[in-house]
């Protein structure tokens, strides 16, 4: 039935005249845009952003980013101010060249399920691996202590990162000799440990400071910078959502920034050790070095999601590097469709590289879970032995370290294995429900 509205009746199709109640001005707009012929756009009832920068277009949604491309950004960039469907798709124009039917299959099986699938996640409890973190500054007081360091991030910090890493290489190899004594009393060489330990603190929370500077030069800011722990290791963060905002060549900035910063402390602590004489001091900063060496190189390997992996996943232009690698090795070992078509071979550098990144990876993670098992086997066996022979022990100094060492090195496996001992216990769990079932 096609309906007439008026001030206060509404005529129906065959004539008659029905007189309409009076109602408010809210509940009035209900009628007067009721419209039966058009289609809801349904892309209204999410708050989300879009940006474009270098060629690259990014949506944002509930604080997670998704590359997209031109064409969907030009469907979300319609979509916010469309009303209804007809109206996105008249504005998309005959460029577009999709019918209505097929805007609102791509609305609904492309666009639709990353909102619901995003706040679905948002609203779980993250596992990052942290058993600890805790936000220590906020946006505005991490670029008010950045903002000094922003000078280094200018027009010159390819060439100048290139230099400080070919100074530090050079140097490395000739600073273990510039430390007189490195036999200390069992005590002292301790205590040297302990204090190196509480430096990464120092170590971490300026890196992080490098990456909200070189932030801050690019145009954003960051959110917060936090203090976590995995195992007993000290891991600070900088929540840079937003970087995705800018252009490919300042990410990979930022994300060196932390580096850069390192490299400089480093030329800093070598300087340190050429002018310091005191033993205890030399051998604190020596572990310093060798602290900050250690840190830079495992930030630069882009097999965890660290400052590499990000460097990489922009160099490459794959936002999830670590998803497509996967993919990669799943195409590798399963058994392709016979019915399938038959695609020509990739062979670009790009193609290349993400299979020579998916094998080392593959490697890395047979070698790293044969060392974990085998350091977790041989610590418990020095942990029994240690136990049988307590009792013929005598309690002293050195006893008392092995001891500690032992506890130590319990807790250390417990907190590594957490997530994956919840992981195996929740399989046993299923296992269990179900044959009782």
């Amino acid at each position: 039935m096609l309906v007439y509205v008026t001030r206060h009746y509404m005529i129906t199709n065959d004539g008659h005249l029905i007189k309409m109640p009076i109602i408010s001005k809210p509940f009035k707009s209900v009628y007067m845009n009721l419209n039966p012929l058009k289609t809801e756009n349904s892309l209204l009832n999410y708050d989300y952003s879009i940006t474009s920068a270098s060629n690259e277009f990014v949506l944002a949604y509930q604080g997670r980013y998704f590359k997209i491309g031109e064409f969907m950004y030009q469907i979300l960039r319609a979509g916010q101010q469309a009303k209804y469907l007809e109206d996105l798709h008249a504005q998309l124009g005959n460029a577009a060249n999709v019918s209505l039917a097929g805007l609102k299959e791509i609305i609904d099986t492309k666009i639709l399920p990353i909102f619901k699938t995003t706040a679905a996640k948002a609203s779980e409890a993250p596992d990052d691996g942290f058993w600890y973190k805790k936000q220590v500054l906020s946006s505005r007081q991490s670029t008010t202590l950045a903002k000094p360091l922003s000078f280094l991030f200018g027009k010159s910090f390819y060439f100048l990162f290139l230099l400080l890493t070919g100074v530090n290489i050079a140097l490395y190899s000739r600073t273990h000799s510039i430390v007189a004594n490195d036999d200390l009393p069992l005590g002292t060489e301790i205590l040297t440990w302990v204090a190196s330990y509480f430096s990464l603190f120092f170590i971490m929370f300026v890196h992080e400071l490098g990456h909200t500077a070189a932030a801050y030069k690019s145009g954003i800011s960051a959110r917060s910078i936090g203090l976590g722990f995995y195992t007993i290791m000290p891991a600070m963060y900088t929540d840079l959502t937003d970087v995705w905002t800018v252009s490919k060549s300042s990410r990979i900035k930022i994300n060196l920034a932390g580096i850069y910063i390192q490299l400089i402390i480093s030329l800093g602590l070598v300087a340190a050790l050429h002018t310091i004489s005191n033993d205890f001091a030399q051998s604190f900063v020596w572990k310093i070095y060798v602290f900050n060496s250690v840190l830079m190189v495992a930030n630069l390997v882009p097999l965890l999601k660290l400052d590499g992996y990000w460097v990489l996943s922009d160099f490459l232009g794959v936002p999830n590097l670590i998803k497509t690698s996967n993919q990669l090795l799943l195409n590798a070992v399963t058994k392709k469709d016979p019915f399938e078509e038959e695609k020509p071979r990739d062979y670009s550098f790009k193609k290349i590289l993400l299979v020579v990144y998916t094998i080392i990876r593959v490697s890395f993670i047979v070698f790293v879970t044969f060392m974990a098992f085998a350091f977790i086997y041989a610590s418990i066996l020095k942990t029994i032995a240690l136990i049988r022979y307590i009792p013929y022990l005598s309690f002293n100094f050195e006893t008392a370290i092995e001891v500690l060492k032992r506890v130590v090195t319990i807790v250390i496996i417990s907190l590594f294995t957490r997530k994956y001992r919840k992981l195996f216990s929740n399989v046993i769990l299923k296992r269990v429900k179900w044959y009782r079932a």
